[in-house]
């Protein structure tokens, strides 16, 4: 500064204006101030003008591919960024990368799709002829009854022809239902025990049937033991406990994580010493499958039989 004054005889005062920060500066120097502020209103400008300029040819399209990324994360996929023309050529690239990946993220999801749904056709397909051949078996033993005069035959057939018919409207549920992971048990059960009824000539004897069922979906593999226990505690209960008219009731509960089905009856009970039968040995076989537990116990208003075991959640 000594030697500009002393080669220009006055003081000189400098302003410095970052072009780009801490790299490169303008200098600019007079003796009046106003000039300084001058050209610090044409910085100012200046700076507004990059930045609006910036904005328009580079944020504002990175802006865009971020919208359709975060719309395109979200499940939107037919987002697309589409062209940018006023783009800088690496912006361009990056869009039309983001398209590319957009659609051949889109193209493998709907061939998962279709896959999935002609997969979900033909499950469906085999329960539906699982069912149709249980059916089938169920009409030779019709046909088999009756040409049997024996009345142990003729029980014998009866009990087989329910525990297949339960099986067989277990297939029938999942194919007719929404989620073939799964069996609406209020649903199901109902339809049961309806046809058991008139299987088992329950308004002939004077029997009503009471069910209360848990809104609950179990899978398959559950279902169809606990189907079977009710059909065995029912016929049981038509045989031995309301044989001359009365009321059973059957239940499917929900307790945390548990489940516990039973059938009483407002009969007279069970003896200490009475022998255990075909359906008595099958229930506690039925327990085993659901690694559960069978408890069977008189009532003051008569005989009732529990099935208790833990609820196995579906996965998503």
């Amino acid at each position: 500064m000594s030697d500009l004054r002393v080669r220009f005889g006055f003081i000189l005062a400098f302003a410095l204006f970052p072009i780009l920060l801490f790299s490169f500066y303008m200098a600019y120097s007079t003796g009046k101030m106003t000039y300084i502020a001058v050209s610090v209103l044409a910085w100012i400008f200046a700076y507004f003008a990059i930045w609006m300029t910036t904005d328009k040819l580079v944020f504002s399209h990175l802006r865009s591919i971020k919208s359709a990324s975060d719309r395109f994360s979200t499940g939107d996929l037919t987002t697309r960024v589409g062209l940018m023309t006023d783009a800088p050529s690496r912006i361009q690239d990056l869009g039309l990368a983001f398209d590319n990946m957009a659609e051949n993220i889109s193209d493998r999801e709907m061939r998962l799709l279709d896959n999935l749904q002609e997969k979900e056709t033909l499950l469906r397909e085999i329960h539906h002829r699982v069912k149709n051949n249980l059916q089938i078996i169920i009409s030779l033993l019709n046909m088999q009854e009756r040409k049997l005069k024996d009345p142990k035959s003729l029980e014998a057939i009866h009990e087989t022809r329910s525990r297949i018919n339960a099986i067989s409207l277990v297939h029938r549920g999942l194919y007719e239902g929404n989620d073939l992971r799964v069996i609406d048990m209020p649903v199901f059960l109902s339809r049961l025990v309806n046809e058991l009824q008139v299987g088992l000539l329950a308004k002939d004897q004077n029997v009503t049937v009471k069910v209360d069922i848990h809104p609950v979906q179990l899978e398959p593999d559950t279902a169809i033991p606990v189907a079977l226990f009710i059909v065995e505690a029912l016929t049981n209960a038509m045989k031995h406990g309301v044989k001359s008219g009365g009321v059973v009731d059957i239940k499917l509960e929900k307790s945390n994580n548990h489940m516990t089905v039973s059938v009483a009856d407002d009969g007279p009970g069970s003896h200490k010493n009475a022998v255990k039968g075909t359906g008595s040995k099958l229930m506690a076989g039925f327990a085993r499958q659901l690694s559960g537990s069978l408890a069977e116990e008189n009532t003051p208003t008569g005989y009732r039989v529990m099935l208790t075991f833990q609820k196995t959640d579906v996965s998503a």
